[in-house]
C-alpha cells in the first residue's frame, strides 16, 4: 500500500489518534517557489503527509500553481493570472523570496500531477473557481483519489458541486461553530472525512470542546491551521507556528493536539514532525 492511500485509509479511522501534517503550499524560500513540485517534494521529505496547494487559471486556460489574486508578489505585475496566456507567463521575471530574479517560474497543474502521483494527498485549496477542470487534469492522470477539494462551507456553488461529485473527498472549512449545520447536510450528499476549523482566539466557539465533539461523533476529523502569516492574521487560536518555535512545541503544536486537532497544517513540516513524535502523536 503506498504512502498517500495509508493516509486516506486514516482519514476514515476514528480510532487512530495519530496526527498528520499537511504542508502549506509545500515548503518553500529563497529560490524554492510555493505550490511547485520541488516545494511540494521539499515538503513530503521532511514528513509532511499531505500538501495543500492553490492553483489558478491562465487566459488561455492552463491551470497553474498560484495562490494570490494577482501577480504582485512574484512578478511586480498588478494583473492576475488570467490576463495572461502560459507562454506569457513563462517569459516574465519572477522575483523570489529575497528580490531576485528566480532560476524557475512558476508550475503548470499537469507537471505538478506528474511529480506528486503516488506519492502523497493532494490538498486542493483555493481552486474552486475552476474544479471542473481540476477534476479533468486529476481523472485524466488517474488521482482523483490522492485528492481533497477544500471550500468555505459558505460557498453554495462548491457544496453543490461536492454533492454531484461523489467520488471526491471533500473539506469544508468553518469559521463559525453556527455553520455546522451545514456539513450535517452536507454529509449526505457528499464525503467529507474532515472538517477545517478556524479559530482566531481559545474563546471562539468553532474552538470550543463541544464543537470538536460535534465533529468526531459523526466520524470526521478535525484540519487546524498553525500558519503564522502576518500580524493581522490569526490561525489555531494563536496556538501557531512562530509560538511554537519561539516557546517550544509545548505552546502551540503542543496545544492543538491536546485539543483534539488531527492534521495541523503548517509552514515547517520537519519542526512540527519532530515534535509531534516526541509527545508520540505520530506513528
Amino acid at each position: 500500500m503506498e504512502g498517500w492511500e495509508k493516509t486516506r485509509k486514516w482519514l476514515f479511522d476514528m480510532e487512530d489518534t495519530n496526527i498528520k501534517i499537511a504542508s502549506h503550499r509545500g515548503k518553500f524560500s529563497s529560490s524554492v517557489i510555493e505550490n511547485t513540485s520541488l516545494a511540494f517534494l521539499a515538503a513530503i521529505g521532511e514528513g509532511a503527509d499531505m500538501v495543500e496547494m492553490d492553483l489558478d487559471l491562465t487566459r488561455d486556460g492552463i491551470l497553474v500553481g498560484h495562490h494570490d489574486k494577482t501577480m504582485k508578489r512574484f512578478f511586480f505585475v498588478d494583473r492576475e493570472i488570467s490576463d495572461y496566456t502560459w507562454q506569457e507567463i513563462r517569459q516574465m521575471s519572477l522575483y523570489n523570496y529575497v528580490g531576485e530574479v528566480n532560476v524557475t517560474g512558476l508550475e503548470t497543474f499537469e507537471d505538478i500531477l506528474k511529480s506528486l502521483k503516488d506519492k502523497t494527498i493532494l490538498a486542493l485549496d483555493k481552486c474552486w473557481d475552476h474544479w471542473d477542470q481540476v477534476y479533468e487534469e486529476l481523472a485524466e492522470a488517474d488521482m482523483v483519489k490522492q485528492a481533497i477539494f477544500k471550500f468555505p462551507v459558505k460557498n453554495k456553488q462548491a457544496a453543490e458541486w461536492a454533492a454531484a461529485h461523489k467520488d471526491c473527498m471533500f473539506i469544508p472549512m468553518v469559521k463559525d461553530a453556527e455553520y455546522l449545520k451545514d456539513i450535517e447536510k452536507l454529509r449526505e450528499k457528499a464525503l467529507i472525512p474532515a472538517v477545517e476549523i478556524v479559530p482566531q482566539s481559545p474563546e471562539d466557539g468553532i474552538f470550543a470542546d463541544s464543537a470538536f465533539a460535534w465533529i468526531k461523533e459523526r466520524h470526521m476529523k478535525v484540519w487546524c491551521n498553525s500558519l503564522s502569516l502576518a500580524k493581522r492574521l490569526v490561525y489555531g487560536a494563536g496556538y501557531d507556528d512562530l509560538r511554537s518555535l519561539t516557546q517550544g512545541g509545548d505552546q502551540g503544536w503542543g496545544i492543538l493536539a491536546a485539543k483534539g486537532v488531527d492534521i495541523i497544517q503548517t509552514d515547517w513540516p520537519m519542526e512540527t514532525d519532530a515534535y509531534l513524535r516526541a509527545i508520540h502523536r505520530r506513528g
